[in-house]
């Protein structure tokens, strides 16, 4: 199955050809309406197609021999609007292609006016037809002389490939890695890819699969995969050996690591997964000091791990958990485990305690959020107000224990 689509102008010679080239088993011509368009030269009566000179000459349809069975005219409104051209033509080549996904689909963009030509080959990029374009002999700048007009396809493999990495990269700086991904694995699997760009989709599959890793809190296969391509990512680099382990890490990049991933979620429209991390970052923050400090596990708090005159209180909150069926051990939510830093005299307490009341009221809303106790959807406005607060608090607490982390955000292409 073979379908042509032409757009239609004054001249109906090329059209003629590209019909008789491609012998297509159906055709759909696009061309104005109106008493001065060019829909009369389709399949009007008489002889509507007027040539460079001499007389008059049969409709295009008379001239092919097409039956009224293989072929649809679309009349369009504007020859010079553009964006309608392109939203008419977007449409019906789509439409063609899902009716039939094994016919050999070709534009021909020669007829018609600019914007119409610009429109069909937009639209045949996007719906993946191929691209055709007559030409012949030019005696002037003017047009092609009738009688030297041959149809040809117009190689658009090349354009093809960029338009697909374009959106690939559009992806991967709105932090979509695996959509990207699929693009890019995509284009080497189905696509004929010039050699020099293979190289430069070879690098960006083996970022968007670090990264991905990376965005899943999977850092060990993060390292493994983005240590081949570290030279293009070197502040990225430096960071995620410092997660891992290496190059004298603080033992805080955890924190700053979900900084980082809130942001990137709320930078694609969830603000809800957003605000959560954010209250495990500043959660995450007081267990580590308590851990790295001064030896306390937030999860089982031990008596002989605290100053004797912290002992009968934290006994009594033991004793009172016990009460509420919460097992043998002492757990510490987010505000004991700073109420705990503070009464060790912590810096990183002391820091908190004296702000309080701007993260309880910065995390209060959390807690109504979809993903905590409460129903509603937490708002970009919102995110960007808990945010504020949180980073500023959290880089603050770091400050006043002596912590300076460098954690890049993941990069753009």
């Amino acid at each position: 199955m073979k379908i042509l689509a032409l757009t239609v102008g004054g001249s109906c010679a090329p059209l003629v050809t590209a019909i008789q080239t491609y012998r297509p088993d159906r055709v759909y011509f696009f061309a104005t309406k109106g008493p001065r368009g060019s829909r009369v030269t389709v399949d009007g009566e008489g002889r509507p197609c007027r040539p460079q000179s001499g007389e008059g000459e049969p409709s295009i349809v008379a001239q092919t021999g097409l039956t009224p069975d293989r072929y649809e005219v679309i009349e369009l409104e504007d020859p010079d609007d553009l964006s309608g051209l392109y939203e008419v033509f977007v449409k019906k080549l789509r439409e063609v292609r899902l009716n039939d996904p094994d016919a050999t689909c070709i534009a021909d963009y020669t007829g018609g006016s600019k914007s119409m030509g610009v429109a069909l080959v937009l639209a045949a990029l996007e719906c993946g037809w191929e691209l055709s374009l007559v030409r012949g002999h030019r005696p002037d700048l003017i047009k092609v002389a009738n009688g030297t007009e041959w149809a040809a396809r117009v190689d658009a493999a090349k354009i093809r490939v960029h338009q697909r990495l374009e959106e690939a990269r559009r992806l991967f700086n709105a932090y979509a890695y695996t959509p990207a991904l699929e693009i890019l694995e995509s284009m080497l699997r189905d696509v004929p890819v010039p050699r020099e760009l293979k190289e430069t989709i070879s690098l960006w599959i083996a970022l968007c699969r670090g990264f991905d890793a990376w965005d899943r809190f999977d850092h060990p296969q993060a390292y493994h995969i983005l240590q081949t391509v570290q030279s293009h990512i070197v502040p990225q680099w430096r960071f995620l050996k410092r997660l891992m382990g290496q190059d004298r890490p603080s033992g805080y990049e955890p924190v700053l690591d979900l900084l980082r991933n809130a942001e990137r979620r709320a930078a694609r429209g969830r603000y809800d997964d957003a605000v959560a991390r954010l209250y495990r970052a500043v959660e995450l923050l007081a267990q580590i000091r308590l851990r790295t400090t001064h030896g306390i596990d937030t999860g089982d708090v031990r008596a002989e791990a605290l100053p004797e005159v912290l002992r009968p209180r934290y006994e009594q909150r033991r004793n009172a958990q016990m009460t509420l069926g919460w097992g043998q051990t002492l757990k510490l939510g987010l505000w004991e485990a700073y109420g705990l830093l503070a009464d060790l005299n912590d810096p990183l307490g002391l820091a908190i305690r004296a702000r309080e009341d701007r993260l309880r009221d910065a995390l209060a809303r959390r807690n109504n959020s979809i993903l905590a106790h409460g129903t509603s959807p937490i708002q970009k406005e919102e995110y960007q107000r808990i945010h504020e607060i949180v980073a500023g608090l959290i880089q603050e607490g770091l400050e006043a224990i002596g912590v300076r982390i460098e954690a890049p955000q993941f990069p753009q292409l």
